[in-house]
């Protein structure tokens, strides 16, 4: 499994793929702190996942998911954000991400995420509402 995360802070990105580490040693995750480091590798490597900060220093993660999806249409996109925009994140669901999963979450989240997303499901924790029916295959937490 192929994992990375797109956010432009670094520690935190390095946290969360540590804490993944322990439930998933095989994988391999890589972190990029900005669309210019991920862009280039993004067609070679093909992540599984990719988790996605929402804002970004140069922009919203949401800019970034055309393209994401166009360079590497199999990659399962999971909103990482400390902000719960409930109109951003349903234009991001919209746009066809797996997930979200709030930073101040608990990392198991993260685990839990990558559990039902690499077996075809999604994963929204609690902080997103959506409306019944929105998502079949919706876990939330």
């Amino acid at each position: 499994m192929k994992i990375a995360f797109l956010d432009d802070h670094p520690q935190l990105a390095e946290t969360f793929a540590n804490m993944i580490r322990k439930s998933f040693p095989d994988a391999a995750i890589d972190c990029h702190g900005g669309w210019e480091d991920l862009e280039p590798v993004l067609v070679g490597n093909q992540y599984d996942i990719l988790f996605l900060d929402m804002r970004l220093d140069d922009c919203l993660g949401a800019e970034l998911i055309p393209a994401i999806r166009e360079a590497s249409p199999n990659t399962r996109i999971i909103v990482l954000s400390a902000f719960a925009q409930q109109d951003l994140l349903l234009k991001c669901l919209n746009m066809g991400i797996a997930g979200y999963i709030s930073k101040t979450s608990p990392v198991e989240l993260l685990s839990q995420a990558i559990r039902s997303v690499i077996d075809g499901g999604t994963f929204f924790d609690e902080t997103l509402r959506l409306e019944s029916g929105d998502a079949e295959n919706t876990e939330r937490h």
